[in-house]
């Protein structure tokens, strides 16, 4: 089990991590470049991962390290983990998982996409030993377990994604099975933000406010009401 990284999430403004080829599955001995994308210098923050194996191990001892970028030639199984980017003082960047395969894998993209984006997915197969992969086949194509369509070229792509495209993906080769599951994410547009005229008060802060003065101010008349009226009687 791949165990998430423990340090001080930042926003993906401060610092991001990119990888090339972009995508999260990959073949035997594929030659993979993890980036850090940071506003300023670069010289505090390195490339770390998790796999199965050890924990925040940084890029020097399982890649080539050059200055925001750490590349590993020759992926293997044990490459398979969580990557980031960490600075000196703990903060990280976004996370990539990365799995190494044989065999059907299917190629999407490693981060998440926004409402709008176009995206093709890509059927592969490869023997461990082959120098390249092929594609041009009859592939199927099943998202959250279910038939989605039957490419003859091993190849589907969706123009202008939007959250319903969201979920877990698989393809099958007409004889050698089928790929491992890739998550596609698709984030919308105000994810992050909420413009000026939205109406919906029910996360302001300044109107749930409001309303729990009035509220304690009914109760408070309520019970005053109610100790007078008992005094009365005495």
């Amino acid at each position: 089990m791949m165990i998430a990284p423990v340090c001080l999430m930042i926003t993906a403004a401060a610092a991001t991590l990119s990888i090339h080829p972009s995508r999260s599955v990959f073949f035997f001995y594929e030659t993979v470049t993890l980036s850090c994308a940071v506003p300023g210098s670069f010289s505090s923050w390195t490339v770390k991962r998790n796999t199965s194996t050890k924990s925040s191990v940084s890029c020097e001892t399982w890649g080539q390290f050059n200055g925001s970028s750490c590349t590993i030639k020759g992926v293997y199984p044990s490459d398979s983990g969580v990557y980031w980017c960490e600075s000196d003082s703990g903060e990280c960047s976004n996370t990539i998982n990365i799995r190494v395969a044989t065999g059907v894998i299917l190629q999407g993209p490693a981060v998440p996409l926004t409402e709008g984006d176009s995206v093709t997915l890509n059927c592969s197969y490869k023997e461990k030993y082959a120098k390249e992969s092929t594609f041009n086949f009859n592939a199927v194509f099943y998202r959250n377990g279910a038939f989605i369509g039957n490419k003859s070229e091993g190849r589907m792509s969706f123009i202008h994604v939007s959250k319903k495209n969201e979920g877990s993906y698989k393809c099958e080769h007409p004889t050698k099975g089928e790929s491992p599951e890739i998550w596609l994410e698709v984030r919308g547009t105000d994810d992050d933000h909420h413009d000026g005229n939205d109406n919906d008060n029910t996360n302001n802060p300044v109107s749930v406010g409001a309303i729990g003065v009035i509220v304690g101010g009914v109760v408070i008349t309520v019970i005053t009401v109610i100790a007078v009226i008992a005094w009365c009687k005495f």
